[in-house]
């Protein structure tokens, strides 16, 4: 009998990559896959849940654009949709208003844009709305600011109470910008405007700088190592300096743009970024990034529709980034329906996978955000339904989402195992499986494909492993990003055996987790021996 030579996949950190071909792919990589976290050790396993928060419907039109996390003595969750403004403390939401029955409503189609400044938060409502606002932890109501433009307010005699109509606004040098504005009835959409220092409610009509180059309209701004970048369709741009006696402009780049504020997603270290038909971009102050290369492959399959750019959103929630993208690998998809994730923190270029909730939409406009009691909450926003949803709940295997409990789908499908001689048949073992242990028994599907014939259908076999319960009480726990721990309880594993995988040149394992239960890979031993090679 020829020799039986072993081949073990223990790294699967190289995560999604649709631009490589069935034989290019990294040993680490996957072709497709969802709803599986990658573990930074090399393992994968199953996702937390994802699970409203809010048991009453937001009211209202359903357009949501994005969540802010309020700081104060109280902590506030703000809720922003094309119209409306909510406010909440971490389970349902209420409209904010600023007099009786009178709401905030905005007039942009990207929502209010909010900043924070001390214990107030500021709100822009769009060059259409009626005013901008300011609402302090605490108070009954809003208030309705006096829109800067006619009037102006001079440095000797600050006025307060005043804000220029805009599109974005932002907190940057202790002072208050706003962009893409509208002044004394005149639009200024290339228009960059800030406050006097420490006076976020006192503008001087000076205190300007119009940004004419990149296309029409100022589309967003993020703060980045004391620099404001400047977002337009077509262009980027970067403010540098404290205040008008010594600002310089930068074009960062004449290539990249973004066209909505929902592109836009700002992190401790930087800014990403989405760039139509391009991507995701990062800039950390110093250089631009593309983090999209693995993805590119996207647009040319028509998996993304960019027709829909309205549909999709960035957001930086837990450290890692959450690409809500319309997605589909059939009829093009109209509506978000899937999250493309990017962790910085696994491989030195980072790693993306693929999550979806159990009713088939990618989540969008997200936040951290810390309750009162000092309970860290990742949230996103249902593109659809009127309920924001806590993700990576681990506690619990089924999502929950408008009073439904559902299972969600999960698989991961593997390279092409071929000991590194495609040509030559061999005799494929039965391999073994170091699998995470799970609480209760349940089934985990693997189906086996066979030289580089993976479409639906060519299947050569399906093998059924059966995971009984841990007699150790394994469990998953919450799980904690960066610490190594899973839970209270130590997580374990066993290794299962498979069956014979056949005659073939190369092998590809479809894994499927069972309906409503988690499940984890640590590690493939795949067992085989070499045929002789023909002519």
């Amino acid at each position: 009998m020829a020799q039986i030579l072993v081949e073990r996949y223990d790294d699967f950190t190289g995560g999604l990559n649709f631009r490589a071909d069935q034989f290019q792919l990294a040993k680490s990589e996957s072709p497709d896959m969802l709803n599986v976290e990658i573990d930074p050790r090399g393992g994968l396993f199953s996702r937390g849940a994802f699970r409203e928060i809010n048991t009453t419907s937001v009211s209202g039109a359903w357009a949501p654009k994005r969540l802010t996390w309020f700081k104060g003595s109280l902590q506030y969750l703000m809720l922003t949709t094309e119209t409306s403004v909510y406010t909440g403390t971490g389970t349902d939401f209420v409209g904010l208003d600023f007099g009786s029955g009178t709401p905030v409503v905005s007039a942009s189609t990207n929502g209010a844009s909010l900043a924070q400044w001390g214990k107030t938060m500021y709100m822009t409502t769009g060059q259409a709305g009626v005013a901008s606002y300011k609402w302090e932890v605490g108070d009954t109501y809003a208030t309705a600011l006096t829109a800067s433009g006619p009037t102006w307010q001079a440095y000797i005699s600050p006025a307060a109470g005043h804000m220029p109509k805009a599109e974005h606004t932002i907190q940057h040098t202790n002072k208050m910008f706003v962009a893409n504005t509208k002044e004394d009835g005149t639009v200024y959409p290339n228009r960059l405007r800030w406050s006097h220092e420490g006076l976020p409610e006192d503008w001087l009509a000076a205190d300007y700088i119009d940004f004419n180059g990149g296309g029409e309209g100022i589309t967003g701004l993020a703060v980045v190592a004391g620099q404001l970048v400047i977002f337009k369709p077509q262009a980027i741009y970067v403010l540098f300096g404290y205040d008008s006696t010594d600002h310089q402009v930068v074009e960062l780049s004449s290539s990249l743009g973004v066209d909505s504020p929902m592109h836009i997603a700002s992190s401790e270290q930087g800014v990403y970024f989405y760039v139509g038909f391009k991507g995701l971009f990062y800039y950390n102050g110093n250089t631009v990034v593309d983090l999209f290369q693995n993805l590119k492959a996207v647009y040319p399959l028509g998996y993304i529709n960019s027709n829909y750019s309205s549909k999709i959103s960035v957001s930086y929630v837990n450290r890692r980034v959450w690409l809500a993208v319309p997605y589909s690998t059939g009829v093009a998809a109209t509506e978000s329906t899937t999250n493309l994730i990017y962790d910085p923190s696994i491989t030195q270029n980072g790693s993306w996978n693929r999550l979806s909730s159990a009713d088939g939409f990618g989540l969008v406009g997200g936040a951290d955000f810390k309750t009162t009691a000092g309970v860290s909450v990742p949230v996103l926003i249902h593109p659809t339904l009127p309920r924001v949803l806590e993700v990576e709940k681990f506690s619990s295997e089924t999502d929950f989402i408008d009073g439904v409990e559902t299972n969600f789908e999960t698989y991961y499908r593997t390279g092409w195992v071929d000991g590194n001689n495609y040509s030559m048949k061999k005799m494929f073992r039965r391999p073994d499986f170091v699998l995470k242990q799970v609480d209760t028994q349940r089934t985990l599907n693997v189906k086996v494909f066979h030289n580089f014939e993976e479409a639906v259908g060519n299947e050569r076999k399906s093998i059924d492993i059966v995971l009984p319960a841990s007699s150790s009480g394994g469990q998953w726990g919450t799980m904690l990003w960066g610490s190594g721990t899973w839970g209270v309880v130590a997580q374990g594993a066993e290794v299962r055996r498979g069956s014979n995988l056949g005659l073939a040149r190369a092998v590809q394992l479809l894994f499927t987790g069972p309906a409503g239960g988690e499940w984890g890979i640590d590690s493939i031993a795949y067992k085989y021996n070499n045929r002789k090679v023909t002519g």
